[in-house]
């Protein structure tokens, strides 16, 4: 069948299929054209200022978050200390400055001691550590202390307020220029609390 023997409307259909093969491809290419051009350029310092965590600073000034330190020490006992940061001191690798800091010492006997601080320095190079600022410490048997610097070992169980200690004991009140805490050598088992340098308890008796 030629050209001519096509009716009017096969003619139209033809011509419309005609004309969307050349238009439909223009259109896209148009749309395609518009995306780019009016898509926003990212300014990546923009990430920075926004962001909740300072980028710049944090490579600058390495960190750790939620740090967490756990062992035994050789007598038995549990030494577990968090802290909400720490940062790698550039002169020593295994020395860390730590800050908002909890320790935990239970001894295998179940003696409990547990202790606060702002602040701190964990060096595991020299096995030792120590807290500062605001710290508030608890042992058991129903000692609530205060004192201003706390040391240790982290292998042994010795823990040591060198500077005046404070606070309430099972008996009343207590008050003493400095407290060890270390394992009982006589049985190998539990602990010794000893305070010493002008020792005063007010004794409370109970109601």
């Amino acid at each position: 069948m030629s050209m001519t023997d096509q009716s009017p409307r096969q003619t139209r259909y033809s011509r419309t299929v005609g004309i969307l093969k050349v238009v439909l491809p223009l259109v896209a290419l148009v749309m395609l054209s518009l995306v780019f051009l009016t898509a926003r350029t990212i300014d990546p310092r923009l990430a920075i200022r926004t962001a909740e965590i300072d980028v710049e600073d944090r490579a600058r000034d390495p960190r750790l978050s939620g740090a967490r330190f756990a062992g035994v020490t050789d007598d038995g006992a549990a030494l577990t200390i968090v802290a909400e940061t720490a940062r790698f001191d550039p002169h020593a690798a295994l020395k860390l400055d730590v800050t908002g800091l909890t320790l935990h010492l239970e001894g295998r006997s179940g003696e409990d001691l547990s202790a606060t601080a702002s602040e701190g320095v964990i060096d595991r190079g020299a096995g030792r550590f120590s807290m500062s600022g605001g710290l508030d410490l608890s042992v058991t048997p129903g000692f609530a202390l205060h004192t201003e610097t706390l040391t240790g070992l982290l292998d042994s169980t010795r823990i040591e307020a060198p500077g005046q200690i404070t606070g309430s004991a099972p008996a009343g009140e207590i008050t003493a220029q400095h407290m060890l805490l270390q394992a009982d050598s006589t049985d190998g088992a539990g602990y010794r609390l000893v305070f010493g340098g002008g020792v005063r308890l007010l004794y409370q008796p109970e109601n």
